[in-house]
């Protein structure tokens, strides 16, 4: 079947033929042959329309145009499987960006209440209060002079993972899991490191003895400018507040007491005070226990 071009080009092919007649008889010899040169590229360019359009139709042809289309269509799949997936990504991006933007605003919270607490704990120290920490270090840990202690700069998150590695195997008897968390991969300060270590130690094995039930003990170190903040929070069975106020008392025991000699947290309080911080601690019964801590770098 011929294409319309094909018919407009084979009937203006035909005029001309009967304007080439036509003008043999009626006119001269130029407009003769100006027919009949337009009757013969109007009959070249039907045929070759002709050739081209039998030639489109071949079987091979056909073939190709199908793969051509396959293609085509793999391709726009590809393209809207691709398209998806970048969606999807971008959907999971989105939302660890918003547990990061969560956990940031919690861990600036932690540090603005431990801020506080330091302003209030500092207004009501007494200016010789380092010399009597000083004598109350001695006094608890008679085998460590202070005055003798060499400090140097340590990893103090380091140290307290190697702490908590030490009770790995008492920690899993109790059902207790301990994690030691940072935004940072290494805090430093000026001090001692067998101190550090006690204090973390100390700290960890009252959370072991007290808990009484399966829980977890989180150890959260972050800092601000100077200062070092270190918060201890288990979700034990917790004290009522008259009694967590009296814990860092030398020889204490509250009403869940054990066997002991009451001498664990009064030494994490001396040293921390030896190295001018301040630590306090925070409880509601059923509710676990939270110690705070805050020490210079220098």
């Amino acid at each position: 079947m011929m294409t319309r071009t094909q018919k407009i080009l084979l009937f203006c092919s035909s005029f001309c033929y009967a304007l080439t007649l036509y003008a043999l008889v009626a006119f001269n010899y130029s407009v003769l042959l100006i027919c009949f040169m337009l009757h013969s590229v109007l009959l070249i360019s039907f045929t070759y329309f002709c050739f081209r359009s039998q030639e489109e139709s071949t079987p091979e042809t056909i073939r190709l145009r199908e793969e051509l289309e396959n293609v085509r269509n793999d391709r726009r799949d590809v393209r809207t499987a691709l398209e998806e997936q970048i969606r999807e990504l971008e959907g999971i991006q989105k939302h660890n960006e918003e547990k990061l933007a969560a956990a940031e605003e919690k861990a600036a919270s932690l540090e603005r209440m431990l801020e506080d607490e330091k302003e209030k704990t500092t207004a009501i120290t007494a200016p010789s209060d380092k010399d009597t920490s000083r004598q109350a270090l001695n006094s608890i840990l008679p085998e460590i002079d202070p005055a003798s202690m060499k400090n140097s700069t340590v990893d103090i998150i380091e140290i307290a993972k190697k702490a908590a590695a030490d009770f790995d195997e008492a920690a899993s008897q109790a059902g207790l899991t301990i994690s030691v968390v940072s935004h940072e991969t290494a805090l430093y300060v000026k001090a001692h490191p067998d101190m550090l270590k006690i204090l973390f130690r100390n700290i960890i094995d009252n959370s072991i003895k007290y808990m009484k039930r399966h829980g977890t003990l989180v150890i959260t170190i972050s800092n601000i400018g100077d200062e070092l903040f270190i918060v201890l929070k288990d979700t034990g069975e917790g004290l009522p507040s008259e009694e967590t106020k009296h814990i860092f008392e030398l020889n204490y025991q509250g009403s869940n007491r054990i066997s002991g000699n009451g001498l664990g947290l009064a030494q994490a309080k001396a040293i921390v005070d030896y190295y001018g911080g301040t630590i306090y601690a925070k409880s509601t019964p059923g509710k676990g226990m939270g110690i705070f801590a805050e020490i210079p770098t220098t």
